[in-house]
């Protein structure tokens, strides 16, 4: 079984007898689900959907956006046109500047460098754009940054000390949208064809639709209802514009991980896409979000009315899989995955089936710099076998004064029971287990948006993580009370 049947198999399997992997996935909330798996340099894509569409479909990338526009900067920083430590007053029209001071940022906006901006740390306002519902009377970049009509978010300002602190800003990557431009003399969609998208051959990627383009995916609220436009219009381009398949992000993904290779031709320097997956603060490096354990770099992308969407590879070779064949264990080399969807409801669907896709191939999980998962509750796998040694976490767990009783509900099989009448059978997840002092158990409660890993803390005692479905995902470390 190939891994696509096999994903559809498990995709099948949480839904209603006879549901096909698309009418499970619109389920959950999306109705196309467009999928990418690059493993070894070689690409192989999937589209599961309920309306139509292809893996040539394309869908909006929202902030993963970002990451491409950086691409593009480190290109001009090699070629030297650009430097990152280049004080963005210096690089920007005098009239720009005028927009983003104010009197009392006058001397703050000076000290924001290129380097700031592509690590959110300039202290620039406006996190997230809406966009704009239709093409006609779409205000210029100049009027976005100013916050004036026909602009819907506000002004774009110093509001936090440049250097001090991550502070998530897409107004910052609209400043660098300009900057691009003026440096280069060119509109940005025609630099970042040429700076990225023809050396990478990502033909199916645009930051301007084609009037001719037809295979559009289309944003819905759920996995049923369309919204009230097919999609918003973006000019904040560099910060979430992009449209694009899942295929063509792994092109990227690619050419980031072909340049950290010494020797050959590059699309960076090895110094240069080094310095671009080194993090600066919080897990973000330079437009991409790169911890330095366990070594992969990635990017999520939202944007209203219908879109979430996921890009990750593995980047530094810390990740191992197994080897069916040998039974060796070997790097995970150009190795990522890429999931889009057309749904308000699609982070929980592509978080799923990025779970599952690490778990089948048997890859490393994508993990915060403590250790801890990221990106809700995978699939429940059905008719495998509970580790065993999960009975070693018996016993009370609580959060805060809340008590939660891992037990045995016959047969060795886990359930886990809450106040004096409530219990759910655990299921083991679709999701590779963490290494601590030996494997995670990791087993979702059936029926719900929960999961409980079972581990250990760095003083080899036992721990429990109780995983909440959500926005955002949250994680409680349960204490034993023994």
């Amino acid at each position: 079984m190939d891994l696509y049947a096999e994903l559809e198999h498990l995709i099948t399997s949480q839904g209603p007898a006879n549901a096909s992997p698309a009418e499970v996935l619109a389920k959950l909330g999306s109705p196309s689900v467009s999928i990418a798996i690059l493993e070894h340099g070689s690409i192989i894509s999937k589209s599961i959907s309920t309306i139509g569409g292809d893996s040539e479909t394309l869908f909006q990338a929202c902030s993963i956006s970002k990451p491409i526009t950086g691409m593009a900067t480190m290109r001009l920083v090699q070629a030297g046109k650009l430097q990152l430590d280049s004080k963005i007053v210096d690089l920007l029209p005098k009239h720009i500047v005028g927009v983003l001071e104010t009197p009392t940022t006058h001397d703050l906006l000076k000290q924001i460098t290129v380097r700031h901006l592509m690590s959110h740390t300039s202290g620039l306002s406006v996190s997230g754009v809406p966009g704009y519902s239709q093409s006609k009377g779409v205000p210029d970049m100049e009027t976005i940054l100013s916050g004036k009509a026909p602009a819907n978010t506000l002004q774009v300002r110093v509001i936090g000390l440049p250097g001090y602190k991550f502070s998530y800003s897409g107004g910052g990557m609209m400043v660098l949208q300009v900057i691009l431009e003026s440096v280069t003399g060119k509109d940005f969609p025609s630099l970042v064809r040429e700076l990225v998208f023809e050396p990478l051959k990502m033909s199916r990627s645009f930051y301007i639709l084609p009037d001719e383009e037809k295979n559009v995916a289309i944003a819905h609220f759920t996995g049923y209802t369309p919204c009230d436009v097919d999609w918003h219009f973006l000019p904040e381009r560099a910060a979430a514009g992009l449209w694009t398949t899942p295929t063509d992000l792994l092109k990227a993904v690619s050419g980031m991980q072909q340049s950290l290779k010494v020797g050959g031709e590059h699309f960076l320097e090895p110094a240069i896409a080094k310095e671009m997956l080194e993090e600066v603060q919080n897990g973000m490096a330079l437009t991409w979000m790169a911890h330095k354990d366990p070594g992969t770099f990635w990017h999520i992308g939202s944007n209203l009315p219908g879109w979430h969407c996921f890009v990750m590879g593995y980047a530094d070779l810390k990740g191992e899989q197994e080897s069916e064949a040998t039974g060796e264990r070997k790097p995970l080399d150009e190795c990522g995955i890429s999931i889009m969807t057309n749904s308000a409801a699609g982070f929980k669907v592509w978080a799923k089936v990025f779970h599952a896709i690490t778990y089948l191939k048997k890859w490393a999980p994508l993990q915060y710099k403590d250790g801890r998962g990221v990106f809700g509750t995978p699939f429940c796998v059905y008719g495998a076998k509970v580790n065993e040694s999960w009975a070693e976490w018996k016993g009370s767990w609580f959060d805060d004064d809340k008590e939660l009783i891992l037990d045995d509900g016959g047969e060795g099989e886990p359930i886990l029971r809450f106040g004096r009448s409530m219990e759910a059978k655990l299921v083991p997840a679709a999701i590779p287990c963490v290494e601590y002092a030996g494997k995670s158990v990791d087993l979702v409660v059936e029926g719900l948006e929960m999961m409980l890993r079972l581990g250990w803390k760095d003083d080899k005692k036992k721990s429990v993580e109780l995983w909440f479905d959500g926005m955002p995902p949250r994680i409680v470390e349960l204490i034993s009370k023994d």
